[in-house]
């Protein structure tokens, strides 16, 4: 990882990472599982910053990644994309590119990027959004309730002015901290963002506020829960099924909307990545290679070795290597 630091208010920090499984910690949302489902660039980027009481992070990347896990409390989150390549799904709902996505703290997430994926998330506090929406008490009620996520539909002209902001904060990275650059994009970017939360309320035939709750995404969850918590074991349809509580049709239609493919797929992508993560923090005195994918129901190490380097563009043992 290369990184331009920056840490205090006013501050940005660019980030490069070698693998893009190496940056879900850094997203800041709680209990985060990022899992690659298709071979990638070797470099994404990720910029953080906060300017006053607005934090953002953008990220750029290639191949299709499934993030999930839980937004912060006390926090209004909000997505937008900067100009990814192909659709972008939340909860098994695609998101068009002029869609603001947007949750208060505890909402549930399970975002598939696109295969070139370059986004934003805003953050700004619950106390300082609700005191902007105080008299449109139809939309605070919406948004602070439950732990669904909603969009707002429509909204193509301030998403391309929060877009401009926020790529000339982006290049402003060199700049010292509470520069005028950084001060004119915080006031811009979060004017746009309330205003844009306003945008269904005043009466526009076009722009729309509505849940991304997914009637098939619960079984998706139930599903992936149950394979965390047994890769090691010899998993089956029929306990997928079981876990899920929906019967196998049901369960192969919610894995392709929500995650892009099908279950023993994904668990199998999973389990490579779980296998990653393992050569990368275990020496080779305490587990090699061939026992770490044993560990993870990878038998025949011909195959789970091509498996691995079309998913991850190099073999286990380079992985091993790079290590020491």
């Amino acid at each position: 990882m290369d990184a331009q630091p920056g840490t205090s208010d006013g501050a940005l920090s660019q980030l490069w990472f070698n693998d893009s499984d190496e940056f879900a910690a850094l997203l800041g949302y709680a209990d985060a599982r990022l899992t690659r489902l298709s071979k990638g660039s070797s470099k994404t980027r990720l910029v953080l910053g906060k300017i006053c009481d607005l934090e953002f992070r953008t990220t750029k990347t290639t191949g299709f990644h499934h993030l999930e896990g839980s937004l912060d409390a006390g926090i209004v989150h909000m997505h937008m994309d900067l100009g990814s390549g192909g659709s972008r799904r939340l909860g098994g709902r695609a998101v068009e590119i002029s869609d603001l996505v947007v949750g208060a703290g505890g909402a549930q997430f399970d975002f598939l990027t696109a295969e070139q994926y370059d986004g934003v998330d805003f953050r700004l506090p619950e106390t300082l959004v609700a005191a902007a929406l105080d008299l449109r008490e139809p939309i605070s009620a919406e948004l602070f309730r439950g732990t669904t996520l909603h969009v707002v539909t429509n909204c193509d002209r301030w998403i391309t002015r929060v877009r401009g902001l926020t790529e000339a904060l982006i290049a402003s990275c060199t700049q010292p901290a509470g520069s005028r650059a950084h001060e004119h994009a915080h006031a811009g970017i979060s004017d746009a963002l309330v205003a844009m939360l306003l945008l269904p309320w005043k009466r526009s035939d076009t722009v729309a506020f509505r849940s991304l709750y997914y009637q098939r995404l619960p079984i998706v969850r139930r599903v992936t829960e149950f394979m965390h918590a047994n890769l090691g074991e010899p998993l089956m349809t029929h306990d997928l099924c079981r876990a899920g509580r929906a019967s196998e049709r049901a369960v192969e239609y919610a894995f392709r909307d929500v995650c892009g493919i099908g279950p023993k797929q994904y668990l199998k992508m999973l389990r490579l990545n779980r296998v990653r993560r393992d050569l990368k923090a275990l020496p080779a005195d305490v587990a090699s290679v061939t026992q770490i994918a044993h560990q993870y129901g990878f038998w025949h190490m011909g195959h789970f070795s091509k498996d691995y380097r079309q998913l991850f563009g190099e073999t286990p043992r380079q992985t091993r290597n790079r290590r020491t």
